[in-house]
Protein backbone atom coordinates (compact mmCIF):
# COMPACT_ATOMS: atom_id res chain seq x y z
CA UNK A 1 0.00 0.00 0.00
CA UNK A 2 1.46 3.31 -1.12
CA UNK A 3 2.06 6.38 1.54
CA UNK A 4 -1.14 7.78 -0.49
CA UNK A 5 -3.51 5.32 -0.38
CA UNK A 6 -2.64 4.77 3.31
CA UNK A 7 -3.68 8.00 4.15
CA UNK A 8 -6.67 8.34 1.27
CA UNK A 9 -8.19 5.28 4.05
CA UNK A 10 -7.38 7.68 7.10
CA UNK A 11 -10.70 8.65 8.84
CA UNK A 12 -11.96 11.99 7.39
CA UNK A 13 -11.72 14.79 10.41
CA UNK A 14 -13.55 17.90 11.01
CA UNK A 15 -11.35 21.26 10.81
CA UNK A 16 -12.06 24.45 12.07
CA UNK A 17 -11.08 28.27 12.69
CA UNK A 18 -11.56 30.39 14.97
CA UNK A 19 -15.39 31.64 12.95
CA UNK A 20 -16.46 27.85 11.46
CA UNK A 21 -16.25 24.46 11.82
CA UNK A 22 -16.50 22.24 8.42
CA UNK A 23 -17.95 19.15 9.10
CA UNK A 24 -17.35 16.06 7.19
CA UNK A 25 -20.41 15.33 4.39
CA UNK A 26 -22.92 12.66 5.04
CA UNK A 27 -25.89 12.15 4.29
CA UNK A 28 -27.37 13.62 7.62
CA UNK A 29 -26.69 17.09 6.31
CA UNK A 30 -29.14 16.61 3.16
CA UNK A 31 -32.04 17.99 4.53
CA UNK A 32 -29.90 21.29 6.05
CA UNK A 33 -27.77 21.79 2.79
CA UNK A 34 -30.95 21.30 0.46
CA UNK A 35 -32.28 24.95 1.43
CA UNK A 36 -28.65 25.76 0.75
CA UNK A 37 -28.56 24.27 -2.83
CA UNK A 38 -31.75 25.84 -3.46
CA UNK A 39 -30.42 28.86 -4.18
CA UNK A 40 -30.90 29.66 -7.88
CA UNK A 41 -28.12 32.31 -7.88
CA UNK A 42 -25.41 30.25 -7.25
CA UNK A 43 -26.00 28.14 -10.79
CA UNK A 44 -25.21 30.76 -12.72
CA UNK A 45 -21.31 29.56 -12.96
CA UNK A 46 -21.80 25.76 -12.03
CA UNK A 47 -23.25 22.89 -14.34
CA UNK A 48 -25.04 21.14 -12.63
CA UNK A 49 -28.72 21.83 -11.57
CA UNK A 50 -30.09 22.32 -7.92
CA UNK A 51 -31.28 19.19 -6.47
CA UNK A 52 -35.00 18.13 -6.87
CA UNK A 53 -35.56 17.00 -3.44
CA UNK A 54 -33.80 16.38 0.19
CA UNK A 55 -33.94 12.62 -0.78
CA UNK A 56 -31.97 12.92 -4.07
CA UNK A 57 -29.41 15.20 -2.04
CA UNK A 58 -29.09 12.37 1.23
CA UNK A 59 -28.75 9.39 -2.00
CA UNK A 60 -25.91 11.63 -3.53
CA UNK A 61 -24.67 12.08 -0.22
CA UNK A 62 -24.76 8.78 0.81
CA UNK A 63 -22.52 7.78 -2.33
CA UNK A 64 -19.88 10.39 -1.14
CA UNK A 65 -19.81 9.00 1.92
CA UNK A 66 -16.61 6.00 1.03
CA UNK A 67 -14.78 8.95 -0.13
CA UNK A 68 -13.05 7.83 -3.03
CA UNK A 69 -13.88 7.66 -6.56
CA UNK A 70 -15.33 4.27 -7.86
CA UNK A 71 -12.34 3.28 -9.50
CA UNK A 72 -10.30 3.69 -6.42
CA UNK A 73 -7.89 6.17 -8.16
CA UNK A 74 -9.09 9.69 -6.19
CA UNK A 75 -9.75 10.52 -2.55
CA UNK A 76 -13.17 12.86 -2.83
CA UNK A 77 -13.31 14.63 0.17
CA UNK A 78 -16.80 16.84 1.04
CA UNK A 79 -17.01 19.39 4.19
CA UNK A 80 -20.22 21.15 5.29
CA UNK A 81 -19.37 25.24 6.15
CA UNK A 82 -20.98 26.09 9.33
CA UNK A 83 -20.48 29.11 10.86
CA UNK A 84 -20.22 28.74 15.06
CA UNK A 85 -23.53 27.76 15.88
CA UNK A 86 -25.52 28.63 12.70
CA UNK A 87 -26.69 26.40 10.29
CA UNK A 88 -24.88 25.58 7.16
CA UNK A 89 -23.94 28.24 3.96
CA UNK A 90 -22.33 25.63 1.96
CA UNK A 91 -19.57 23.39 1.38
CA UNK A 92 -15.86 22.90 0.15
CA UNK A 93 -14.28 19.74 -1.93
CA UNK A 94 -11.29 18.23 -2.49
CA UNK A 95 -10.33 15.50 -5.09
CA UNK A 96 -7.07 14.20 -4.41
CA UNK A 97 -5.83 12.49 -7.31
CA UNK A 98 -2.35 11.35 -6.58
CA UNK A 99 0.48 11.67 -4.01
CA UNK A 100 0.60 15.66 -5.01
CA UNK A 101 -2.08 17.28 -6.45
CA UNK A 102 -5.79 18.69 -5.48
CA UNK A 103 -8.55 19.69 -7.64
CA UNK A 104 -10.77 22.29 -5.12
CA UNK A 105 -14.35 23.59 -4.89
CA UNK A 106 -16.14 25.79 -3.34
CA UNK A 107 -19.99 26.40 -2.87
CA UNK A 108 -21.73 29.27 -0.95
CA UNK A 109 -25.67 30.48 -0.69
CA UNK A 110 -25.16 34.06 -2.25
CA UNK A 111 -27.08 35.43 1.16
CA UNK A 112 -23.39 34.67 2.66
CA UNK A 113 -21.17 35.70 -0.18
CA UNK A 114 -18.83 38.88 1.07
CA UNK A 115 -18.41 37.57 4.71
CA UNK A 116 -15.10 35.78 4.37
CA UNK A 117 -16.82 32.39 5.44
CA UNK A 118 -15.30 30.76 1.88
CA UNK A 119 -11.73 32.50 1.93
CA UNK A 120 -11.80 30.81 5.99
CA UNK A 121 -12.88 27.01 4.30
CA UNK A 122 -11.01 27.11 1.55
CA UNK A 123 -7.60 28.23 3.73
CA UNK A 124 -7.99 25.70 6.25
CA UNK A 125 -8.29 23.19 3.55
CA UNK A 126 -5.53 23.65 2.16
CA UNK A 127 -3.92 23.90 4.77
CA UNK A 128 -5.72 20.22 5.97
CA UNK A 129 -4.83 18.52 2.51
CA UNK A 130 -0.79 19.53 2.99
CA UNK A 131 -0.86 18.66 5.99
CA UNK A 132 -2.55 14.87 5.64
CA UNK A 133 -2.30 14.49 2.24
CA UNK A 134 0.87 15.75 0.93
CA UNK A 135 -0.54 18.05 -1.82
CA UNK A 136 1.43 20.26 -2.84
CA UNK A 137 -0.23 21.63 -6.09
CA UNK A 138 -3.86 22.49 -6.03
CA UNK A 139 -6.01 23.52 -9.22
CA UNK A 140 -9.16 25.15 -9.78
CA UNK A 141 -11.32 25.65 -12.30
CA UNK A 142 -13.59 28.83 -12.52
CA UNK A 143 -15.63 30.52 -15.18
CA UNK A 144 -13.73 33.41 -16.79
CA UNK A 145 -17.04 35.79 -16.01
CA UNK A 146 -17.13 34.65 -12.27
CA UNK A 147 -15.04 37.52 -10.78
CA UNK A 148 -15.76 36.82 -6.93
CA UNK A 149 -14.47 33.24 -7.17
CA UNK A 150 -11.32 34.38 -9.48
CA UNK A 151 -10.56 36.97 -6.67
CA UNK A 152 -10.83 34.93 -3.72
CA UNK A 153 -8.28 32.21 -5.52
CA UNK A 154 -5.95 35.10 -6.22
CA UNK A 155 -6.34 36.27 -2.31
CA UNK A 156 -5.36 32.30 -1.48
CA UNK A 157 -2.42 32.55 -3.92
CA UNK A 158 -3.78 30.89 -6.92
CA UNK A 159 -2.49 31.99 -10.08
CA UNK A 160 -3.72 31.61 -13.89
CA UNK A 161 -2.49 28.23 -15.14
CA UNK A 162 0.88 28.75 -17.58
CA UNK A 163 0.61 26.01 -20.41
CA UNK A 164 2.82 23.11 -18.20
CA UNK A 165 -0.63 22.86 -16.20
CA UNK A 166 -3.47 23.31 -19.28
CA UNK A 167 -1.28 20.02 -21.29
CA UNK A 168 -4.13 17.23 -21.76
CA UNK A 169 -6.85 19.56 -19.81
CA UNK A 170 -10.42 20.14 -21.43
CA UNK A 171 -11.61 23.15 -20.51
CA UNK A 172 -14.87 25.29 -21.88
CA UNK A 173 -14.10 28.53 -23.95
CA UNK A 174 -15.08 30.07 -20.55
CA UNK A 175 -13.42 28.10 -18.16
CA UNK A 176 -10.15 28.85 -17.08
CA UNK A 177 -7.58 26.89 -14.75
CA UNK A 178 -5.83 28.48 -11.41
CA UNK A 179 -2.87 27.25 -10.25
CA UNK A 180 -1.26 27.16 -6.75
CA UNK A 181 2.02 25.66 -5.62
CA UNK A 182 3.50 25.11 -2.56
CA UNK A 183 6.58 25.89 -1.81
CA UNK A 184 8.95 23.74 0.24
CA UNK A 185 8.95 25.82 3.13
CA UNK A 186 5.45 26.04 3.14
CA UNK A 187 4.81 22.64 3.21
CA UNK A 188 7.51 21.69 5.80
CA UNK A 189 5.37 24.58 7.63
CA UNK A 190 1.92 23.23 7.24
CA UNK A 191 -0.08 22.30 10.39
CA UNK A 192 -3.03 20.09 10.78
CA UNK A 193 -5.88 22.72 12.03
CA UNK A 194 -7.91 19.68 12.89
CA UNK A 195 -10.91 20.06 16.09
Amino acid sequence: MTGFESRADAEMQTLATPELTLEPLCSEHAAAMFDVLSDQAIYRYLDSAPPLSVEQLRALYTRLEPRRSPDGHAVWLNWVILPHGRPPVGYVQATVTSVCDAYIAYVLASRHWGRGYAHGAVKVMLEHLAAAYGVIRYLATVEIENQRSIRLLERLGFQRAGESDLQGRRLSTTERLFVRRLESTDAENAHDPIA
